[in-house]
Formats: structure tokens, C-alpha cells, sequence
């Protein structure tokens, strides 16, 4: 997905949702971990480009910026790097371009590729913008202040649409079709990942893990609007879920 940005050498794999960049440098820290070129063309990017990386909310995720991999082969990041925000799943980055990196932006965000009236609360954009509800509240504030949203009551209930969904959505276009969470979708990846540790196992033991993993995604995937396989009592879990994922991102609800 890094070619999607303008790193270098890496190969375009078009994807309909919105990349979450502190997301996916998380998770080329675990999925990566044996490709020390592409942890080191991350990190060149990363360098290049310091204003469109929240080492904050990274860290808040519990990722860091790779450092270049010094057994990487010499020369095998020359050419510098380069940036491309002119595909959909390159959204946040125009965000970040003209409103800075911070909750305001992942806010906005998820609101223009959802739905036109899709409502919110505070506790729902926190989640899914990778910040804590405080910073989301005040966040908030300072987007009605300028008018990009709008608060709306339902009883006891406060949720925010955005007041405006059509002129940010050409403002920022082109957009995704899916709502996908991306930062849900690395999460459970990260849950992938920790199946291959029983890979090697008995069937039964890869099909106990394979459903134990599932029902750990369930929340995540119900925020993050993914998909998961539904597995019936006679289903080999295991088999189920390695085809599932196989389409991973393309699981949207």
C-alpha cells in the first residue's frame, strides 16, 4: 500500500478505502519486520515528508517511524522520495496538507468518506480516529467554530454531522466508495499475523485459534465497518478464515 503514497520501488496495489498513514507505518513495523528495503524506503518517505506524520498520535498507537535498516543493500534506496496524494485512499493526506495533522483532520476524514448525514458522537470519531475523546471534544468545538460541523441532539445524546458534506467531498476528492476503518483494518491484521504462530499445528488446534481470533476482531471489525466471515459449527475455521482474508481490504459492509 506504500506505493499508493509515492514510495519508492514499491509495487501499486490500488485500494478502495482511505490509508491512516500512522496505521500503516504501525503495521509495516510488525508485518515488515523481514524487509529491511522497505522499512528503509518508509523511513527515507517519512523523513522527506516530517509534516504529514503525527509522531503523537504514532506513538499513541504505539508505532514509531523505522530508522534505515543498515543491512540494507547499498543503493537500493537512491532516488529520494516522492509524494502522491492524487488517489482516493490518499485522502488524509490532502486533509493534512491544508489543515495539519491532528484530530481535526481524522475527524473530517472519516466524515467525508461516509454517508452525506452520517451522525456521530465524540466516543465513535475517537475511536476511530486514533485519539482520546478529549482531544476529539475539543477538536469539535473548533470545527463548529469554523463551520465545518454541526452539532445535533437526540434526547440525551450528542452526536456531529458534517454541516456541509457535499462541498468538503469535492473539496477533497476524490474519496474511497468503502468507509472501511483502515486503522481497524491494521488492527486485525496484526490479529492475522499472531495466527501464524500456529500454523504448524494440529487442524484442530488452527481451527480453535483461527475462531478464538475472530471473536477477539468482532469489536474491532463492528467500529471499524469490516466484514468478518460468519463460521458455522461444521466449518474449518482455519481454512475459512485464511480465505477470508485473502480479500482483505475489500470486506466493507
Amino acid at each position: 500500500m506504500w506505493g499508493e503514497i509515492g514510495v519508492p520501488s514499491v509495487e501499486r496495489r490500488t485500494v478502495d478505502v482511505a490509508i491512516d498513514l500512522e496505521a500503516l507505518i504501525r503495521l509495516t513495523d510488525v508485518v515488515g519486520a523481514g524487509d529491511p528495503r522497505l522499512r528503509s524506503h518508509v523511513a527515507v518517505w517519512a523523513d522527506t515528508f516530517p509534516e504529514l506524520v503525527s509522531r503523537a498520535r504514532l506513538k499513541r498507537l504505539g508505532g514509531e517511524v523505522p530508522g534505515v535498516v543498515q543491512s540494507t543493500p547499498r543503493g537500493s534506496i537512491s532516488g529520494g522520495a516522492s509524494l502522491d496524494v492524487a488517489r482516493a485512499s490518499a485522502v488524509q493526506l490532502r486533509l493534512r496538507s491544508a489543515i495539519g495533522g491532528s484530530a481535526r483532520a481524522e475527524i473530517v476524514r472519516q466524515f467525508v468518506i461516509d454517508s452525506a448525514g452520517t451522525r456521530h458522537s465524540a466516543s465513535e470519531l475517537a475511536q476511530l480516529a486514533g485519539y482520546t475523546k478529549r482531544n476529539v471534544e475539543k477538536a469539535l468545538v473548533s470545527l463548529e467554530r469554523g463551520r465545518w460541523v454541526t452539532r445535533v441532539r437526540g434526547g440525551a445524546s450528542l452526536r456531529w454531522v458534517l454541516t456541509d458534506h457535499t462541498a468538503l467531498a469535492s473539496l477533497f476528492s476524490p474519496l474511497p466508495t468503502s468507509n472501511i476503518s483502515f486503522l481497524a483494518l491494521a488492527r486485525i491484521v496484526e490479529g492475522l499475523v499472531e495466527l501464524d504462530n500456529v500454523a504448524t499445528a494440529s487442524r484442530r488446534v488452527r481451527s480453535a485459534a483461527a475462531r478464538q481470533s475472530l471473536f477477539e476482531m468482532q469489536a474491532t471489525a463492528d467500529w471499524g465497518n469490516i466484514g468478518l466471515p460468519v463460521l458455522s459449527s461444521t466449518d474449518g475455521a482455519w481454512d475459512v478464515v485464511l480465505a477470508w482474508s485473502v480479500g482483505l481490504p475489500s470486506t466493507a459492509r
